[in-house]
């Protein structure tokens, strides 16, 4: 069963393999796992007091409050208030540009217009380069709504009315859900990383004692590795990114989460019914049980990881191929819990400007940011024209759809394109004009309201609990059905508003596929390819950061260095998983799917690059190194890592198609780097030697995937 699914998702895109592989892909997104049906409730119980609030104080513009209580992180209750503050924040900043922008060219056409199409033009530019994508969605959606207010024929009164309430309506949404979630943390302060990695490796852990037993694991166990393998880890990385941590602990979550994806796709790859190991095996198979068993038990006491006692890595075995592969990975989990007292310096060190933070470091040289601009500009503005042409307002929503749908590359726009018109259609004419027609005429109460509202909301929250390939849809589900059933604060009884969204939807749609995705957009293989020709020329800047000789500059080049290094490293997966996603439903050239393969394989050796140049430049930051090490050894090291740096930036270049071929590193380096340190041998020129030895390997089997 496992290795039928992986054969589905690798297998070029036909009609025939995609529908078998979406059933496939649908039944495990759907399927419960740790704490999902907690986030559900608490979903649901915040939007269904929301519209309890909104229905009895009358407030217009409800279904935004709806959306934000679905959206706003739940991870923890610190972020769950950031995420708040800065939706909130993002609000206040467009209705106030409105205002202001109104008031300045609201009684001239022409210059109307041009602000218009000026604003569209710097809310994609926001949407592309802002470090914070809710804050730039709560910049971007109270503009979208408020356009068509003001193009109205209305009193003045009413349309700066319609430009405020939104803030109010989302503080509703906002309070309401921290209130929640303040509420649920008196009872439940546990990790939902640290508990959803604890059931990743316990499964593993479970493969591994089956086989070791020599009968084949049981069903419920496959059944959750094929699932956790299926939907990746991508709602791992989400609920990360939304935690807030300190950036030495995101590092290492970050590491732990890919170590857990890896040894999941490992325990996939095993036969349901492997032949029967042999003794060597099934000892090796105990160890690396027991190891994970440990491992566990640390995670969850204290959600870090003792360096001992290490897991001893075999040889390659005839019987099972990954067992090798599995025991590496396992040994560098620890690695990425050891203190680094470079890095932990680094918290120290001078921080960006908080307005730099917001952005992009290249937001105001990147040519591909302004290209990304213009062509959502030119599309929405496309939509703004013809409904205001066509004098049908109520197809607006074709440019919120430009909006939300305008991603960095051509599969994750189309991903999210398609999944916008399916929640719309079922939010909207599924569970919204059905609910019209069938369920409202016969609900004459608030109570009755509540449970049907909720109801709704829990189909919709259940889908926007899944991956991020599939929670786009029950995000869209939820817009809809709010937009259907909550906007008015009354019972919505006018068909023509349903169906008026849906035509904006697909209208948005049309203009994102023959605009945006023409001059907006790169392909999925050639944006994969720049993410790692950029992570790739990093590990060969950190590896030669002067730690030794300035300190100071140290810190701040590697923690800067570290947090973009990170970012990469998510930014990529979280590409491939979509990439992965698009190749099921288009028929994409076999280069580009094998490119795509090849590039995911050689993420386990950039994580090992990464964690071994990390510990490496914490050994020589250590104060007592100066006097462990003499000239000779420094000098052999630093020749060592400039060969390692050099090839590289070689082999990054390769990438890219800027050479021919990749120089490889000489021998002669790490044997007079191992000379050097065998005449004067320390605990810490002991432990260097092992890192550059282990550094030479990683790069080599990243030559070797490449």
């Amino acid at each position: 069963m496992a290795t039928r699914a992986i054969q589905f998702r690798r297998r070029p895109a036909r009609p025939t393999v995609s529908w078998l592989w979406f059933r496939e892909f649908i039944r495990w997104e759907v399927a419960p796992y740790p704490g999902r049906v907690n986030t559900v409730i608490r979903m649901t119980i915040a939007a269904t007091l929301v519209m309890i609030i909104v229905v009895t104080f009358r407030i217009p513009n409800a279904a935004l409050a709806g959306l934000f209580s679905i959206l706003l992180a739940r991870e923890n209750l610190a972020a769950t208030w950031r995420g708040g503050r800065f939706i909130v924040l993002g609000f206040v900043l467009a209705s106030l540009y409105t205002l202001l922008g109104m008031m300045l060219f609201r009684g001239y056409p022409i210059t109307h217009f041009f602000w218009v199409i000026g604003t569209l033009y710097l809310i994609f530019f926001v949407m592309r380069t802002t470090t914070n994508y809710a804050a730039a969605l709560a910049f971007a959606i109270p503009i979208g709504v408020a356009l068509p207010v003001w193009d109205r024929s209305v009193p003045s009164e009413v349309q700066v009315e319609g430009t405020l309430w939104p803030i109010v309506i989302i503080a509703v949404g906002a309070g309401v859900t921290v209130a929640t979630e303040a509420l649920y943390r008196i009872f439940d302060r546990s990790d939902p990383l640290i508990t959803f990695v604890d059931d990743l490796l316990l499964a593993v852990q479970q493969v591994a004692e089956s086989l070791a037993a020599q009968h084949a694991p049981p069903k419920p166990v496959l059944a959750r590795v094929l699932q956790y393998n299926m939907i990746g880890t991508g709602r791992l990385r989400t609920t990360l990114q939304r935690q807030g941590v300190d950036p030495t602990r995101r590092a290492q979550r970050a590491a732990l989460i890919s170590w857990a994806g890896r040894l999941i796709g490992l325990a996939a790859n095993l036969e349901p019914t492997p032949p029967q190991p042999g003794d060597d095996d099934a000892i090796r198979l105990r160890a690396l049980a027991a190891r994970l068993g440990a491992i566990r038990t640390e995670l969850r006491q204290s959600g870090a990881i003792s360096a001992s006692p290490p897991l001893l890595e075999g040889p390659p075995s005839s019987d099972f191929p990954m067992l090798q592969e599995m025991e590496r990975t396992v040994a560098l989990i620890p690695e990425v819990f050891q203190r680094d007292e470079i890095v932990d310096g680094s918290r120290n060190a001078p921080g960006r400007d908080w307005w730099r933070a917001l952005l992009v470091p290249d937001a105001f040289e990147n040519p591909e940011y302004l290209r990304f601009a213009f062509a959502g500009c030119l599309a929405a503005s496309a939509c703004y024209v013809l409904y205001n042409a066509l004098d049908w307002p109520g197809i607006f929503p074709s440019v919120l759809t430009c909006i939300v749908t305008a991603l960095g590359t051509t599969g994750s726009s189309l991903q999210a394109q398609f999944l916008r018109l399916t929640g719309f259609v079922v939010g909207g004419l599924v569970m919204g004009i059905g609910a019209q027609i069938l369920i409202l005429p016969g609900i004459d109460s608030i109570f009755g309201f509540a449970i049907f509202f909720a109801v709704g909301t829990a189909i919709a929250a259940w889908f926007a609990t899944s991956s991020p390939r599939l929670s786009y849809l029950g995000v869209q589900i939820a817009l809809a059905f709010y937009f259907v059933n909550l906007q008015d604060f009354k019972f919505q009884t006018d068909l023509t508003v349903a169906r008026d969204k849906v035509v904006g939807v697909f209208l948005g749609i049309l203009a994102m596929g023959l605009i945006f995705d023409r001059f907006g957009t790169k392909s999925d293989t050639e944006q994969l390819q720049k993410l790692l020709v950029r992570n790739v020329r990093m590990l060969a800047q950190l590896g030669v950061c002067p730690v030794v000789r300035d300190r100071a500059i140290a810190v701040s080049q590697i923690s800067r260095l570290r947090i973009q290094i990170n970012d990469n490293f998510a930014s990529l997966e979280s590409q491939a998983d979509a990439a992965r996603f698009e190749f099921e439903f288009r028929h994409q050239r076999e280069e580009d799917v094998a490119e795509c393969e090849r590039i995911e394989r050689t993420q386990p050796a950039l994580r090992s690059i990464f964690l071994l140049e990390l510990s490496l430049l914490s050994h020589r930051g250590r104060r007592e190194i100066d006097s462990e090490l003499t000239q000779q050894q420094n000098q052999a090291l630093d020749h060592f890592l400039s060969e390692y740096s050099d090839e590289l930036i070689h082999l990054a270049a390769w990438i890219a198609h800027e050479e021919d071929a990749p120089a490889r590193i000489s021998d002669d380096s790490i044997r007079l780097l191992q000379q050097s340190f065998e005449d004067h041998i320390s605990r810490n020129s002991q432990a260097i030697t092992d890192i550059c030895q282990r550094m030479l390997s990683s790069l080599l089997m990243l030559r070797n995937e490449c």
